[in-house]
């Protein structure tokens, strides 16, 4: 069996299933800032389709008159919750203590996005420090670069790498389409092309179109249990990178979910992964990040 077919099966439509069945809790560290919007609306969509209770910790300043919203739409829903308050200057130290006291599986946190090049590299954010410091699934969210869009998530891509991550990420990605009307789902997979050969000459190509068809009986599997609401997007390319940009320019997502190993060396973090570039890079989309555990 090859390395390929391999993973393949490793990865089969049930791979995780047990994860997803016992969420029956998810921790949202909150701070009062208005970036953290995205991440609440995520962490609803989510507890609403798993039947799971949302634990919102707030650490610090007082939050926003927009956490009341929050709360009553959690009510409407029937989304059971608890709100609790911490006092501790040091935010981050807070969420990782009520981590290690109760263990949860999955943790939402909110993330801004930053300006500068310093702040990228050297600024420690709350979130990458709870990220490098707790064993669980987080998702790091981003809000979009423009505020009008915060609301916007009906139109969702996600990256499919063929990676222990692909259930996750569609999972997230049918959770927060799934109560919204006409939502979509464009699952894409950048099949990369030596610079030497023109894209337009590749597409003949037969193993081009091998890998073609291998990727859509792939998402073919996953569309059993998600339904027709995902759409594969399968696009040639020198670079993956580029040739999203130039895709999301002519249809930009309101929402890209792509997933990142956490194990990874700080050598790696320095040379931007592909995560760091969609979340910099791109136009204007929310970006939730799904940060694993190496397995």
């Amino acid at each position: 069996m090859s390395d390929k077919a391999r993973t393949l099966r490793k990865i089969k439509p049930d791979f995780q299933d047990e994860f997803f069945i016992t969420l029956n809790k998810i921790l949202l560290p909150l701070g009062g800032k208005s970036f953290e919007k995205t991440a609440m609306d995520v962490a609803f969509y989510i507890a609403h389709e798993y039947g799971a209770k949302l634990d919102i910790i707030h650490v610090g300043r007082a939050l926003n008159s927009f956490i009341d919203n929050y709360l009553a739409k959690l009510n409407k829903y029937k989304i059971n919750y608890d709100l609790t308050y911490i006092k501790n200057k040091q935010i981050a130290k807070a969420v990782i203590e009520y981590w290690n006291r109760h263990k949860y599986r999955l943790v939402i946190m909110a993330a801004r996005r930053k300006p500068s090049f310093f702040d990228k590299i050297i600024v420690n954010s709350v979130s990458n420090q709870v990220i490098k410091n707790i064993e669980a699934e987080i998702l790091q969210v981003f809000p979009p670069k423009l505020e009008k869009l915060a609301t916007k998530m009906k139109k969702i891509a996600i990256l499919l790498p063929y990676s222990n991550r692909d259930p996750f990420l569609l999972r997230w990605a049918s959770a927060i389409a799934a109560p919204q009307k006409n939502a979509t789902i464009n699952v894409y997979h950048v099949n990369i092309v030596p610079e030497v050969i023109p894209l337009d000459q590749a597409v003949n190509e037969k193993e081009i179109k091998k890998e073609n068809l291998e990727f859509e009986k792939y998402v073919n599997q996953y569309e059993e249990i998600f339904g027709r609401i995902l759409k594969t997007k399968i696009v040639l390319g020198h670079d993956v990178f580029s040739t999203l940009e130039y895709i999301f320019e002519k249809d930009e997502p309101d929402l890209v979910i792509i997933g990142r190993t956490k194990n990874e060396s700080f050598l790696s973090f320095l040379s931007r992964p592909l995560s760091c570039k969609i979340r910099d890079k791109l136009l204007n989309p929310s970006v939730v990040i799904h940060h694993m555990k190496e397995s």
